[in-house]
């Protein structure tokens, strides 16, 4: 029921984003005059796309799966050891995973995956805290940047998208600095705050407050990039290439349906669609992701709702979603990852079992 309901409301929440797109989009002539080949053009009468642009934004998008599988790699590097094209098995079934599923329940799928596997040595509360570290700082990253662009771009007249984007910058850089300063805080005063929530549960329960005491000290353990600054350091460049990658590849998509925009609206774009994602996502992010990804562009004096503006939209979510398919699903059809075993971690993950129950699911 509790799983239902997530589905549901997920399901709700992309209704809502594609009712909030659709009813700008002008239906009518987005394929006017029908849709056409010629050589490696595919155009109707007010759009069209050369496909050695999809292929080139296709590029970006294999850069993107590289480095945001390598960053993984140092903030795991403290805990344990794990080689690069086995994190890359375990990355694109989770990448495709938390594109796919509503309400972030991919998130599991990469902690499941690096704890199934014995021979890694870790539990998978403390490849969570991993996880958890990669979003928070994804998450400063990506508002600090969006800040950045709404104070010094210089925008095309005053806009009520420019406020919008102005708060919800504002916002989710003091939210997320706020989470990364306090992480950092928690594991720097681990045993002090373990103690503290055994003392604080055991008022209720002293066998529920060993379990969970043991599990938050396997989940701050897992904090442990905070006391190896070469790891995070690393982990911070690497996450600089994933995301530049990630805006370039929105700037060359862009020039392919002759959006003309500087390159700094190509990262607002980005920073936009992920600032956006703070809310419960969708199934395969559907409305949402085409919502929020065109919004900045009316600041610059381009309407989001313009035939090649929604073209490129809906280029963008289906380009990725391919590649994020193409990636996972080659793991999956080779049976190398078996999808029976991760859901079976979700469906316990989200019913509160104990971490030993569900690390006695096997891969």
């Amino acid at each position: 029921m509790k799983n239902g309901l997530k589905w549901l409301f997920g399901i709700l929440v992309g209704a809502l984003f594609i009712y909030l797109s659709v009813r700008e989009w002008p239906l009518h002539t987005l394929f006017a005059g029908g849709v056409h080949w010629r050589g490696l053009t595919l155009y109707s009468d007010n759009w069209s796309i050369n496909l050695t642009w999809v292929v080139a934004y296709f590029g970006t998008l294999i850069s993107m799966h590289i480095f945001r599988t390598w960053r993984w790699q140092p903030l795991l590097a403290p805990v344990t050891r794990v080689g690069f094209w086995k994190l890359n098995r375990y990355c694109a079934v989770g990448f495709m995973m938390v594109f796919l599923l509503p309400f972030r329940l991919g998130e599991l799928v990469r902690p499941y995956l690096v704890s199934s596997e014995r021979e890694n040595h870790i539990r998978m509360s403390t490849a969570m805290a991993s996880i958890f570290v990669e979003r928070t700082m994804d998450g400063v990253m990506v508002a600090g940047l969006l800040t950045l662009v709404v104070v010094f771009s210089t925008w095309s007249g005053a806009s009520p998208v420019l406020d919008r984007l102005r708060a919800g910058s504002f916002i989710a850089l003091a939210v997320f600095t706020g989470l990364i300063t306090f992480l950092a805080a928690l594991y720097i005063f681990k045993e002090r705050a373990s103690n503290l929530i055994y003392r604080v549960l055991a008022v209720v329960n002293k066998r529920l407050a060993r379990k969970i005491k043991g599990m938050s000290e396997r989940f701050l353990h897992g904090l442990s990039m905070f006391r190896t600054p070469k790891h995070f350091a690393w982990f911070v460049v690497l996450s600089s290439l994933y995301w530049m990658s990630n805006g370039f590849g929105l700037y060359i998509l862009a020039r392919g349906f002759h959006i003309h925009i500087p390159v700094v609206a190509a990262f607002a774009m980005m920073s936009a669609v992920v600032v956006g994602m703070m809310i419960p996502n969708s199934p395969a992010n559907i409305g949402s992701f085409w919502y929020f990804l065109v919004m900045p562009l009316g600041a610059y004096g381009i309407s989001p709702s313009e035939p090649k503006v929604v073209m490129y939209s809906l280029a963008v979510w289906t380009i990725q979603l391919i590649q994020l398919s193409l990636f996972g699903g080659y793991f999956l059809v080779r049976g190398q990852v078996k999808l029976g075993g991760i859901f079976a971690k979700v469906a316990l993950a989200e019913s509160g079992d104990s971490e030993r129950d569900l690390e006695g699911v096997t891969q």
